[in-house]
């Protein structure tokens, strides 16, 4: 996981992304994707660093847990 600078309006913020596969080619997050997305984000916003996102990629699809709510 990298964490990088966002935004562009002259404050200073910190945000991670995180993305993995599923080698089984289903892109739906499992239970334990959507614990350690919880885990992460609840982890990472006692420093004021906000998870942007969590992708899971799968046979020729893409799926976003923030798209989901969950980040």
């Amino acid at each position: 996981m990298r964490i990088r600078a966002v935004g562009n309006d002259g404050t200073e913020r910190s945000g991670a992304h995180k993305a993995h596969n599923h080698p089984s080619g289903v892109a739906e997050p499992s239970r334990a994707d959507e614990a350690i997305t919880t885990r992460l984000r609840d982890a990472l916003a006692l420093v004021d660093i906000r998870v942007v996102d969590h992708v899971i990629v799968g046979d020729g699809v893409c799926v976003s847990l923030a798209e989901r709510g969950l980040c």
